[in-house]
């Protein structure tokens, strides 16, 4: 298969025993249920991101910008920001971040902390500490609520699937 008449392609579909619909995957691999499971990891750290750019951080639909190439430059912008956000959050030191984030356990992404922590050194008018490497490991998700957490347990896993063709 070939989408815009050069790119060759596959597409795969899987369905899942407690799914109602298939899920489909275009890819440039071979599909394999290994293909799958790398896009569902990816998935999962995709789709914040456009939660992030829509409402819980940065607004972009507002902007009222229509143009791609402007477009092109504020996304880039926020991911700059986004990443020293994220930074900043994961530089709270355990415990440090309940002066920021009330819940029992870390309920707000490290953006979130993150933002936050830049708004209070903004507002007391100090400077950024010394950023540096991100780790290697990935923490724990966080979930604000018992409720998050139980639909974060639940969710679709493609390394789970029943049925596969393409």
């Amino acid at each position: 298969m070939q989408v815009f008449t050069d790119i060759a392609c596959h597409l795969a579909t899987a369905h899942q025993g407690d799914a109602k619909d298939a899920g489909a995957v275009l890819s440039d691999r071979p599909p394999s249920l290994q293909t799958l499971v790398l896009y569902g990891q990816r998935f999962g750290g995709i789709e914040p991101h456009f939660k992030d750019y829509k409402s819980a951080a940065f607004e972009v639909l507002h902007s009222g910008l229509r143009n791609a190439q402007a477009l092109t430059c504020l996304l880039m912008l926020l991911d700059c920001a986004t990443l020293i956000a994220v930074m900043l959050g994961m530089l709270l030191q355990a415990g440090q971040h309940t002066v920021i984030d009330w819940h029992g356990e870390r309920g707000l992404s490290f953006l979130q902390l993150g933002l936050r922590q830049l708004a209070g050194l903004c507002y007391q008018r100090l400077p950024l500490p010394s950023l540096v490497a991100l780790t290697q490991t990935n923490p724990p998700p966080a979930c604000a609520s018992q409720k998050k957490r139980t639909a974060f347990d639940s969710r679709i896993e493609f390394s789970k699937v029943i049925a596969f063709s393409y």
